[in-house]
């Protein structure tokens, strides 16, 4: 049987979420809309100087009614997250830095959480242009507001990755996709690349949206060739949701098709053994990195010879062109054939220069 509290401990748990509540007034939770504003503000209102970032500007960006916006823009002043005043007619990120403020309600733990975050925001950027950037920034934001600002504490990520080759994305199909991937209903397109039939509609079972190397792929089952296909969205037309459903089977990962490779979105039927020898730079390279699951070196003080198996077949051969002189293919035979072909296409090609 619990004991029951005393006059002092009861005062000292109401004085606690009196508290609470007083602080909960002060420093309300940044909602969603406010985490997008935050975003919009910090990364693209210093591009555009000609727009006015206003509550009417939101409004209609978000498809919600004023008031709505001008709730979250209350949040974010309450939190001294953007100017009581707007800026040229925009309301502007408050970079001062407090440092009172944040002593009071930033731990150490949450200034680390913030710069873990900006690295984290620094990764992201080889998704720049992608619907799944903002999303995935926006609960950035939505998560430590503070990221907006641009003090020491909140300084940039230190964990960063290289200029990547930029996304240029069909937003309208990404949308559509997504949406059908949510329900698991199926979608109806035609596919308009030059080698195509571009009147034939296709009929998918979508599976899933992979990104790799600025290109977003559709992993789908085509009832139309029955089996699974990758589509480059850019080049599906007329996309429609569909009101029928399927059952997503248990291999939809297009990771079960790669064959253990792991050299980016591929989908391959064929499981080869494959062997490549590497010289010079590429041989010290090969070595810390993984081409696929099962993959084994063999060294001499020339060479390492890398054999593992994999269904990508075009992409081993993307990779050994990549490394020019310093990668030979020794298996598949097929493999060494087209190496041989592109090779000596390349060299007549400098013959005609």
């Amino acid at each position: 049987m619990s004991r029951r509290l005393t006059e002092e401990e009861r005062r000292e748990r109401q004085d606690r979420r009196d508290a609470r509540a007083v602080e909960k007034e002060a420093h309300p939770k940044v909602d969603k809309y406010g985490a997008k504003i935050l975003r919009i503000l910090r990364e693209e209102a210093p591009d555009n100087p000609n727009i006015k970032y206003n509550s009417e500007y939101f409004e209609k960006k978000f498809d919600v009614s004023n008031i709505t916006i001008l709730r979250s823009i209350k949040k974010l002043k309450a939190n001294n997250l953007i100017k009581d005043k707007q800026v040229h007619g925009s309301y502007a990120i408050d970079e001062k830095f407090s440092e009172e403020f944040y002593s009071e309600h930033c731990s150490e733990e949450i200034k680390k959480n913030v710069a873990l975050i900006a690295s984290l925001g620094g990764v992201l950027q080889q998704f720049k242009n992608t619907p799944l950037y903002d999303s995935v920034t926006d609960l950035i934001y939505f998560l430590q507001p503070e990221i907006a600002k641009s003090d020491k504490i909140f300084s940039s990520g230190r964990v960063v990755v290289s200029p990547q080759m930029e996304y240029d994305i069909n937003t309208q199909n990404w949308e559509k996709v997504y949406d059908a991937l949510q329900k698991n209903h199926k979608l109806r397109f035609r596919y308009t690349k030059p080698y195509t039939n571009n009147e034939a509609q296709r009929i998918v079972w979508p599976f899933q949206l992979v990104l790799d190397n600025g290109s977003v792929y559709l992993f789908a089952y085509s009832e139309y060739a029955d089996m699974v296909l990758l589509y480059d969205l850019n080049y599906m037309a007329d996309v429609v949701v569909l009101k029928d459903e399927f059952e997503l089977p248990e291999d939809y990962d297009i990771n079960d098709y790669s064959g253990g490779g792991r050299l980016g979105a591929y989908k391959g039927d064929k499981i080869e053994k494959y062997k490549i020898c590497f010289t010079g730079y590429a041989k010290e390279w090969m070595k810390k990195h993984k081409l696929a699951d099962d993959q084994t070196f063999t060294e001499d003080d020339e060479s390492t010879t890398v054999s593992f198996s994999s269904s990508q077949y075009d992409k081993v051969l993307e990779l050994i062109l990549s490394w020019g002189c310093q990668a030979e293919p020794l298996a598949p035979a097929r493999l060494v054939k087209r190496w041989k072909e592109e090779v000596l296409a390349m060299a007549e090609k400098v013959k005609e220069k």
